[in-house]
């Protein structure tokens, strides 16, 4: 059975963390994507998180063809790391309780960032810069099967 989300790792999940997408096609050539939103179900056991529709081309197809997905959560301001490798469930438009979610973690992400000295205008411009060249964001859903700790130090590559 695949792994619960505990109440500690939700938490962090849905906080402001960066969040990289990683993905592989049929010859093993590696795709990352910036997600925004993560949201953990409400019987912890999938997560979604939105991508930028166009800019996630060759995720989405990675994510059709194969199934296998990787997204790594890193807290700006300590660089704690969680790494979930798990299964690809689906792929939707983002509806408004998903985009209230990227919202949310976008204003988050943004706060972190301003607590180590990166003005919130930078985020922001950041922000606006991706969604100039991919507009739609959609919404990736899968289930974590490992759970892994990639904070760097010893214990990087840790299960959780």
């Amino acid at each position: 059975m695949n792994p619960k989300i505990s109440s500690e790792l939700k938490a962090f999940l849905e906080s402001g963390v960066s969040v990289v997408v990683g993905t592989r096609d049929m010859g093993l050539v590696p795709e990352i994507v910036r997600a925004w939103g993560p949201v953990v179900s409400a019987d912890r056991r999938s997560i979604s998180l939105c991508v930028a529709q166009a800019a996630s081309a060759r995720t989405l197809d990675n994510l059709s063809t194969i199934g296998r997905i990787s997204v790594v959560f890193t807290l700006p301001t300590n660089v704690q790391s969680v790494q979930l490798k798990g299964r690809w469930i689906e792929t939707t438009e983002a509806d408004a309780a998903a985009l209230a979610a990227v919202e949310r973690h976008l204003e988050a992400f943004a706060s972190l960032n301003e607590r180590i000295g990166m003005p919130r205008r930078v985020v922001e411009t950041f922000w606006k810069r991706e969604l100039e060249t991919s507009p739609v964001l959609v919404r990736v859903r899968f289930v974590p099967e490992q759970i892994f700790n990639q904070t760097p130090g010893p214990d990087a590559g840790s299960r959780l």
